[in-house]
């Protein structure tokens, strides 16, 4: 095995400082040897265990690639780790996806050094395969039959999984239960438990120096009994004292600073806010129960344009509210700016900030601001979807070519023919013998007096044949005739 001083290109302050114990400094110890079988690099078959937690990750990675267990393996091997240790907090079995490009782009790299990269954390034993990547559509999968070439294309990611080898649990004094993935960390050992202290004590040795080294970023005011009084010196004033006024007079008025958050309200001020805003909500029933400092916060705007708690719990009375709100200062707020942007409420200009109106895209004209947006949007997915884009054009413009060509072979459609003869709906005006023709084949039109006349007179025909029709009278038979 290659001892660590051989391995002049691993840079030393991605090692380990391990001078201070023999387990760890004697790598010779916990012997170890590269799994090359990609068998054995599966998550099912891997000798390592199982880490969930980032910080656990890139420890194992700068413990075996420090101790130069791989003679490639070097501080863009740690830089890639770094990376993996990012993408493990979204998930809670401490696995992460493999993107060659993206993470090439990250680092700054071509996707061949990221491949041997993460083949050496594979055969450090420091990640394992979840799921292998594949080129294979999953959309033609998902929509088996019903996939056409408008749908596009989609692979699927590698998944891999972050693990610890059993070198690296030995070197730090851990007690492990168990075989492969499933493993699990029981005890730590007499060694374990002095390494745990020494490094918590270097920690806060760490954080006391660099707490001490760093200023203090404060850009916030203090009161008066923090800042801490200072000697007065006449060197510190230039032109002695005669001059001192003339200088403040002539120096230039810098603005008022108001600290970060501050409303720019005085004590007194906030004061009497909180009484009218107790008057209003006593005055007021849903508003009753709710914190009056919260309340008149939300009151500023009416007493800012010099309203009166009498106006305000007339205001507020106008509202109809049907139920309690849950928090009244929110519900307060938010009424007040939407009855004041949509006409509703009166206030002066810059009390209530307006809504923003959101740009609305139009579609491919050029002429309007947005055209050139949408077109620069096409663009760029016809750059990141370059395949499926195209298919998409191809297949627009082939059905625009047969709409087209079916268009071109329509039939001149004529007139439909109209059923008073003579009448050209064609023609907006008529001649007045084409009108005089009309009127002589075709019957008048009835007035509508005339033709509620003759309603009428029908309904009365037919009740009368119905009653007769329905209605009979005994006759009895006549005598005979006499001779």
């Amino acid at each position: 095995m290659q001892h660590v001083s051989a391995c002049r290109h691993i840079n030393p302050v991605v090692r380990l400082d391990v001078s201070k114990t023999a387990l760890v400094a004697d790598t010779s110890r916990h012997s170890f040897g590269l799994i090359c079988d990609s068998h054995a690099q599966e998550i099912g078959t891997t000798a390592s265990r199982r880490l969930r937690r980032g910080a656990d990750f890139l420890a194992a990675v700068q413990f075996m690639v420090g101790a130069g267990y791989h003679p490639k393996a070097g501080r863009t091997t740690v830089q890639l780790a770094e990376i993996f240790a990012k993408r493990m907090a979204r998930s809670g079995e401490g696995h992460f996806p493999f993107s060659a490009e993206a993470t090439a782009r990250e680092l700054g790299l071509k996707r061949r050094a990221v491949y041997n990269h993460a083949r050496y954390l594979r055969e450090l034993g420091l990640v394992a395969y979840v799921e292998h990547g594949s080129k294979r559509n999953v959309l033609r999968t998902r929509y088996g039959s019903a996939w056409t070439s408008e749908h596009g294309y989609r692979g699927t990611a590698t998944l891999f999984a972050a693990v610890a080898p059993r070198v690296w649990d030995e070197a730090m004094g851990r007690r492990i239960e168990g075989e492969g993935y499933t493993a699990r960390q029981v005890g730590v050992t007499n060694a374990g438990r002095e390494l745990a202290v020494a490094a918590a004590v270097d920690k806060q040795r760490k954080r006391r120096s660099l707490r001490q080294t760093e200023p203090v970023d404060n850009p916030g005011q203090c009161t008066p009994s923090v800042v801490v009084p200072q000697p007065r010196s006449s060197s510190s004033v230039g032109g002695g004292i005669k001059d001192r006024t003339r200088e403040r007079a002539c120096r230039e008025k810098s603005p008022k600073h108001r600290a970060k958050g501050s409303t720019g309200w005085s004590a007194a001020r906030t004061a009497a806010a909180m009484r009218e805003a107790r008057c209003v909500q006593l005055h007021t029933w849903w508003t009753q129960g709710s914190c009056v400092r919260q309340l008149a916060h939300s009151l500023r705007p009416f007493f800012k344009a010099g309203w009166s708690w009498e106006e305000i719990a007339r205001e507020l009375a106008r509202w109809t509210v049907p139920l309690r709100p849950r928090h009244v200062a929110s519900y307060v707020s938010s009424e007040i700016r939407r009855r004041a942007n949509t006409g509703q409420l009166f206030l002066p200009d810059g009390l209530i900030a307006p809504y923003r109106q959101l740009a609305t895209s139009t579609w491919d004209d050029n002429g309007t601001q947005h055209g050139p947006r949408y077109a620069a949007m096409q663009a760029r997915k016809a750059r990141t979807f370059r395949p499926a884009a195209a298919r998409a054009a191809a297949a627009l413009a082939e059905i625009r070519r047969i709409l087209s060509r079916h268009a071109d072979l329509r039939p001149a459609t004529t007139a439909r023919g109209c059923r008073v003869p003579g009448a050209r709906p064609e023609n907006v005006l008529l001649s007045s013998a084409e009108i005089a023709s009309l009127v002589e084949t075709h019957d008048p039109v009835v007035a509508c007096e005339t033709l509620w006349a003759q309603a009428e007179e029908t309904a009365e025909h037919r009740l009368d044949t119905e009653d007769r029709l329905g209605s009979w009278e005994y006759w009895p038979p006549a005598g005979p005739e006499p001779h």
